[in-house]
């Protein structure tokens, strides 16, 4: 079967990241296209040239012949995107993140349970051949007990569109990068965040540098930097009783695993040197993905593979709730000063909660 898709939003990222996969995707093929910028229509064209382009969303969601969308439209708007495609019978792949609050976020959860259509969450890098080594490692005992987590992830100052500049408009570190680590931490380490202290820095923009300081279910502790006006950054270390991992999206070929009884500098260079020279697949691969990115297409081809089966797909909108209500608690922290912690979740409940800490 193939899977007939539209694909809402044709700005930088969908067409750098999205129409790029899908044009590699087997079994997946875009036949409609939305952007009320014609300049991004224009440019996104040549990734499905047999599309119908148009201006307005909704007129994509009215085509018959449309299986499944992939919502790439500014944060703000993806809550309601979401719920008009399903309200309309369209599977649906919603790039982070799910919404811009937690309530609309639980909206558009209790919509895609009742359909039982396909909803799957834009967090690609679970999808990254790295992050996949590193949760079988971490989970195969490569370090032991996990004890800490530190991740950094950040990009160079850069012109941004307007939506970006503005935390209301979906913009802001934590909706656009902290989102991802704190999903990457639940999903290495099987484990919720039961508490948040952060601090937020308006440099350049609103919230474009944040540091989340957060304890997780398991007992871990972990760190988190986000920041749009640095360098191109993306690292997450996880240290535990008999070693440490690490994984650089940017420079790593391979997951680094450090045992704790690693002997001085020369053991570590030797373990380094045999595990680059296992790593030459995982370069090409790196280098013929959608901007050096293989999680990508991967996502994308799970999204693709899970319309086509009728096979439920994750990351799963539940996913994208509760690491918005980790983001809502890092924002009353940061506005109270006080550490906020998280309700236990729950999976019958479509909705996380937070509240803030008496201290």
């Amino acid at each position: 079967m193939s899977v007939r898709l539209g694909v809402l939003g044709c700005g930088s990222i969908a067409r750098a990241a999205h129409l790029r996969s899908l044009a590699r995707v087997p079994g997946g093929r875009v036949i409609a296209l939305a952007d009320t910028v014609a300049a991004n229509l224009d440019a996104a064209r040549p990734f499905a040239p047999d599309a119908r382009a148009v201006a307005e969303y909704g007129d994509v969601l009215a085509m018959p012949d449309v299986d499944a969308v992939i919502v790439a439209l500014p944060p703000a708007l993806h809550a309601s995107a979401a719920i008009a495609a399903l309200d309309k019978g369209k599977h649906v792949y919603v790039e982070k993140p799910l919404a811009t609050s937690v309530d609309d976020a639980g909206r558009v959860l209790e919509v895609a349970r009742r359909s039982g259509l396909i909803a799957m969450m834009g967090f690609n890098y679970r999808h990254n051949p790295l992050v996949q080594r590193a949760r079988s490692a971490i989970g195969g005992g490569a370090v032991g007990t996990p004890v800490s987590v530190r991740t950094v992830f950040t990009t160079p100052a850069r012109a941004i569109p307007a939506w970006k500049q503005q935390r209301e408009s979906g913009g802001g570190a934590l909706l656009d990068l902290a989102v991802h680590h704190v999903d990457l931490i639940r999903f290495l380490l099987g484990t919720e965040v039961a508490q948040v202290s952060a601090d937020v820095l308006s440099a350049r923009s609103e919230h474009d540098t944040v540091t989340l300081q957060m304890r997780l279910t398991n007992g871990c502790l972990a760190q988190v930097m986000c920041s749009l006006g640095t360098i191109d950054d993306d690292r997450i270390e996880i240290h535990g009783s008999a070693g440490r991992l690490t994984i650089d999206r940017y420079r790593s070929l391979r997951v680094e695993v450090t045992p704790a009884s690693a002997s001085g500098m020369l053991g570590v260079a030797a373990t380094r040197f045999a595990g680059e020279m296992r790593a030459l697949p995982y370069a090409f691969q790196k280098l013929r993905s959608p901007m050096h990115d293989p999680s990508f297409p991967a996502a994308i081809s799970a999204f693709v593979h899970a319309v086509a089966s009728r096979t439920p797909a994750t990351p799963s909108f539940d996913d994208g709730v509760r690491a918005l209500a980790v983001v809502e608690a890092a924002e009353e922290s940061a506005r109270s000063g006080r550490v906020v912690h998280l309700d236990p979740p729950a999976a019958a409940l479509p909705r996380a909660h937070v509240h803030v800490a008496s201290v």
